[in-house]
């Protein structure tokens, strides 16, 4: 069972990737689900709490997806630049913990944004913005909760 659970966290993981390129808020609750697997299989040793808190911040994005009246018409290229952002920023962050990746996760949208604006040759920051927060605070929570079940298995598996 053991390893049913850490397969099935490494899949909803992966999915979740996958689907913050997309943009939805379901990403975020694959990671989570992922988050939840891999602390059943043993090899991520996450508390109570903390997935507490993830799971406030997941409830916050999904109900801001949804209370959204009018969906925006985000580029692929740009969510791919956004969400890819996020990727990078997390995978740099992971040397300063928990923090280091929601911060580096962050700016990695934005710079990200920045990138789409420059290459775009979209030229109100304004829209990029909101493109940007659309995309980039499921992107963010995903990210971070993929790095949570990441430093878990890390942890365990050194000895820390």
């Amino acid at each position: 069972m053991v390893e049913f659970y850490l397969i099935s966290g490494a899949l909803l993981m992966s999915a979740a990737i996958v689907l913050s390129f997309r943009g939805t808020a379901g990403s975020s609750v694959a990671a989570y689900a992922g988050l939840w697997a891999l602390r059943a299989s043993g090899y991520s040793p996450v508390s109570s709490r903390l997935l507490l808190f993830w799971a406030i911040a997941v409830m916050i994005v999904v109900s801001i997806e949804i209370a959204r009246r009018v969906r925006l018409e985000i580029p692929l290229k740009a969510r791919c630049f956004i969400a890819g952002g996020a990727l990078a920023g997390m995978a740099a962050g992971l040397v300063f913990h928990q923090a280091g990746a929601i911060i580096c996760s962050t700016a990695g949208v934005f710079l990200g944004a920045v990138a789409y604006m420059r290459l775009g040759n979209l030229r109100d920051p304004r829209v990029a913005g909101r493109w940007a927060l659309a995309v980039g605070a499921p992107a963010v929570v995903t990210m971070t909760l993929i790095a949570i079940g990441i430093e878990g298995i890390i942890a365990k598996s050194t000895g820390f």
